[in-house]
């Protein structure tokens, strides 16, 4: 007799190829590396939003604006994108 499989209940699908368990093992590794850089990526971001307003404020007080307006408008959107960026870190105690 003919084997009937239930295609619903069924989880194993031969056709689908495995991984070595080295690969398996390095894909972890890589995934967990990557985690890591972001972590810190994000970290950093997080902790330059803090300073970059007084800088942005010593070059507005320090008229640095006059001389160098692009510098200042290129701190303020830098302040920007390390708050978008480190918006999700989470400091720990």
């Amino acid at each position: 007799m003919a084997e009937v499989r239930d295609p619903v209940m069924s989880t194993a699908d031969p056709s689908i190829p495995r991984l070595p368990a080295g690969a398996s093992n390095l894909q972890a590794l890589l995934a967990t590396v990557v985690e890591t850089l972001l972590s810190v990526f994000r970290g950093l971001a997080f902790w330059a939003t803090i300073p970059l307003p007084l800088v942005i404020a010593g070059t507005l007080a320090t008229n640095v604006v006059a001389t160098r307006p692009l510098l200042v408008g290129s701190l303020v959107v830098l302040n920007v994108v390390c708050a978008a960026l480190g918006h999700s870190h989470s400091p720990s105690v």
